[in-house]
């Protein structure tokens, strides 16, 4: 490589940790704190790239060399020939999950180049893109049907045309809150719902077919990622549209959710399936005619990368009431989530959100906030 390219001399990971100012819960579990992992690569040359999730782990600790050291354009292949020359060539199963790393390597080369991230994408087919509302989780509430309803109305009122809620507390209580929901908001505002793979398919086919009056636009995790005979099972059962996929790698979503098109929208997170896992997912699923909305659950940092993501996945169809391409927009309280850039990331007067035109991310760190919330601070060189 000639000596004018960047190289990286070392990869910070960062833990940040918030406390909330009340809890909340799914069907899983409650929470009282926000966690992010910040990945900062810093190159010869004074540029930075930030990340926002998984960085590869013990695997990449003690073989940082696929990254310290190499040029910042050869960034894209240096996590896969890494993942093939430990696994071999023979072998299919050996995922390694860096979606964060991947992201700043990305968001290092745009600086370089001067260009935005989606830039190296390919096409950019929006500059402007459709968030979906992520809120309604479980509350300390007396009724919490009332509650949920009340809090959709007020996302509504500020522009949110699309809703998800939780649910997988039980069919009886499911039943109760989302019917208290969907009559509160408008005919014209979508609703999807989230169990968080709460259920097994017996008990998922039983409650779909009951949740099918209120027009849901998807039924997102009813059953665990893996039961896949389970999905098959649901898609026979009722006509919810199904979707998963935010805690699987691109090859698992790729052999076991897009080629049988076992599920109807495809949500891979960026911080496990980084821009390179997304890149191939999005042409993936426009060849085998499936959705694609990406799952969010992070910092400003994530959401302006899946900003980029998204405006360059091709639509499905031309038809003018097909579906847009959406992503998820996280509103649930967290204390450091738009504190750690200096850009504010917000939805705009008609429903959308103008994705960043400035190189990489298009955001600034704040590393003063960074260091706010850090609870760990690693430096692999």
């Amino acid at each position: 490589m000639p000596s004018s390219e960047p190289r990286i001399t070392a990869v910070h990971i960062h833990r940040l940790s918030g406390r909330l100012k009340r809890r909340f819960g799914w069907s899983l579990d409650w929470t009282t704190a926000r966690h992010a992992t910040l990945i900062e690569v810093r190159t010869d040359s004074g540029l930075t790239g930030w990340g926002d999730g998984y960085f590869g782990g013990e695997e990449f600790v003690r073989d940082p060399h696929c990254v310290v050291g190499q040029s910042i354009f050869a960034a894209a292949n240096l996590l896969n020939a890494h993942l093939v020359a430990a696994g071999g060539f023979q072998a299919r199963t050996r995922f390694l999950r860096a979606g964060g790393l991947d992201m700043a390597l990305w968001d290092l080369q745009g600086k370089a180049l001067q260009k935005p991230v989606w830039h190296f994408l390919g096409t950019q087919y929006r500059s402007r893109v459709e968030p979906y509302c992520t809120a309604l989780y479980r509350v300390d509430s007396s009724d919490l049907a009332a509650y949920l309803a009340e809090e959709a109305v007020g996302w509504e009122a500020r522009g949110y045309r699309t809703i998800k809620m939780k649910i997988g507390y039980g069919p009886e209580t499911d039943l109760r809150i989302v019917r208290k929901v969907r009559e509160a908001l408008r005919p014209e505002t979508a609703l999807a719902v989230d169990a968080n793979c709460a259920y097994d398919a017996g008990t998922a086919a039983m409650l779909g077919k009951q949740l099918e009056p209120f027009g849901l636009a998807w039924w997102e995790e009813p059953i665990l990622a893996n039961d896949y005979a389970g999905y098959a099972r649901l898609r026979q059962a009722f006509s919810i549209p199904l979707a998963s996929g935010e805690s699987m790698t691109t090859e698992e979503m790729a052999v076991h959710y897009v080629a049988p098109r076992l599920v109807d929208i495809l949500q891979p997170d960026i911080e496990s399936v980084g821009f390179t896992g997304g890149q191939r997912l999005a042409w993936l699923c426009w060849l085998h005619h499936q959705r694609l909305v990406p799952h969010n659950w992070g910092t400003a940092i994530r959401t302006a990368a899946i900003l980029h993501w998204v405006s360059t996945i091709p639509r499905l169809t031309e038809g003018l009431q097909a579906h847009g391409n959406l992503f998820e927009f996280d509103r649930t309280e967290h204390p450091f989530r738009d504190a750690v850039i200096e850009e504010k990331i917000e939805i705009e007067e008609d429903g959308m959100i103008t994705v960043p035109e400035e190189p990489g991310l298009g955001v600034k760190v704040i590393p003063e906030a960074v260091e706010q919330y850090r609870t760990e601070h690693i430096v692999v060189k």
